[in-house]
């Protein structure tokens, strides 16, 4: 097949062939810029799809952990240990389906801490804030300039206390 199309254009003039070949090469970048666009643009349909499958879920696991951690605060009564129970298995369950590795990694981290019980509440409260932390760059935030306690900070006010 080449041999046949070096043939075809060795025997041709050389400024049409100049002109074929231009021809030819901007059919090609234009099929190739075609393809690579809608690559893309099926790529960010896809991202943004699973943001938004994501968002609620994330937003009920973060109410979940404000609710342990501020009940008292907020007059609130504490959840049983069934009703946890029940909440960490739901959350698992998505996690498994939605959840990005950093985040099933964090999630992983924090419950078995928690339920060990050997580890100290500080270790738990870091725990959580890498599990916040995987969850924004999960949802796209870059998390830049957000060093250790940061996101503790926000309620959390001897945080900077407890950060070696």
């Amino acid at each position: 097949m080449l041999q046949l199309l070096w043939t075809a254009f060795s025997q041709i003039n050389p400024t049409i062939g100049a002109g074929i070949i231009a021809a030819a090469a901007t059919v090609v970048v234009s099929v190739a810029s075609i393809l690579v666009a809608k690559r893309l643009e099926f790529r960010a349909i896809v991202a943004k799809e699973h943001r938004e499958k994501k968002t609620p879920f994330y937003e009920d696991m973060v109410k979940f952990i404000f609710r342990i951690t501020f009940s008292d605060k907020l007059g609130l009564p504490p959840l049983s240990e069934e009703d946890m129970i029940k909440q960490m298995a739901s959350f698992t369950e998505n996690l498994v389906v939605w959840g990005a590795d950093d985040v099933i990694d964090a999630w992983f981290k924090f419950r078995n801490n928690s339920i060990k019980g050997e580890s100290s509440g500080i270790t738990i409260m870091f725990d959580i804030e890498n599990l916040l932390l995987a969850i924004r760059q999960d949802l796209g935030h870059p998390n830049k300039g957000l060093t250790k306690g940061k996101i503790l900070g926000l309620f959390i006010n001897d945080i900077h206390d407890h950060i070696k």
